[in-house]
């Protein structure tokens, strides 16, 4: 009886993911289904929404010629076949987010591909040297982290932050034009990340005496929304607030 129950409750699941897209969608979904039975690589570099943000610090990709220099460590074989053979009970619409496979493995919404929560092993490859040459790079007091968070530009601060190995994160600043083999003017650990709702914008928090420093992402926003921003206030009171430009 349990098994029977499971079962039922499994087929219910799926075909809550079924009843959850409409005609319109479900026919988007197959145009993107039956691109990948077709491995029609041309047709689905032109079915990206560029830029494709990958993995940090791996850079973003922008434009339809990287992708076809980089398709086959974005998408392996391994990835190409999970798309290919997946049945529409696995899609479902997250209202304006799009539409996602399974938990998240990748997003559509109009047609195009908005995301890939994926990594291959050769893309991985690819992440490990970048960060080996970033380390070579970098100043010695920051060498240690578990990874790369972000880098960002104000008018006149560079931001570097990393995640450390105890899950907190560490903000380092340079001048605007500092290498980052110098050593840093400022840094800052046992930082937190605050989540701004559900559309992905965030916050990164570092404390220093009477010092706050507040760190933006904004994932959301308008076309003139920067990518960061900056806020520095002392016991409560903004004394700096600067829009900041992401870099790799």
């Amino acid at each position: 009886m349990k098994k029977i129950i499971l079962s039922l409750l499994i087929l219910s699941s799926h075909s809550s993911f079924a009843d959850n897209l409409n005609a319109t969608e479900q026919k988007e979904i197959q145009g993107i289904i039956n691109l990948f039975k077709k491995n029609d690589q041309n047709a689905i570099a032109n079915s990206i929404r560029y830029p494709l943000i990958r993995e940090e610090p791996i850079p973003s990709i922008d434009n339809k010629a990287q992708m076809k220099q980089r398709f086959n460590q974005v998408f392996d074989q391994k990835l190409m076949k999970n798309i290919a053979n997946s049945k529409l009970s696995q899609w479902q619409s997250v209202g304006w987010r799009g539409i996602m496979l399974d938990s998240g493995t990748i997003w559509v919404s109009d047609k195009q591909i908005t995301a890939v929560n994926y990594s291959s092993d050769a893309e991985q490859r690819y992440k490990n040297q970048i960060l080996a040459k970033q380390k070579n790079n970098l100043h010695p007091s920051l060498k240690t982290f578990k990874a790369p968070e972000l880098q960002f530009k104000t008018a006149k601060f560079q931001v570097r932050i990393d995640q450390m190995n105890n899950g907190t994160y560490r903000y380092a600043s340079w001048g605007r034009n500092q290498a980052q083999i110098q050593k840093p003017d400022l840094i800052l650990n046992n930082g937190q990340i605050v989540m701004d709702g559900s559309g992905g914008n965030h916050n990164f928090i570092f404390k220093s005496g009477a010092y706050q420093y507040i760190v933006y992402r904004n994932i959301l926003g308008t076309d003139e929304t920067p990518d960061t921003t900056l806020e520095v206030s002392k016991n409560g009171k903004t004394v700096l607030s600067q829009a900041g430009t992401l870099f790799k």
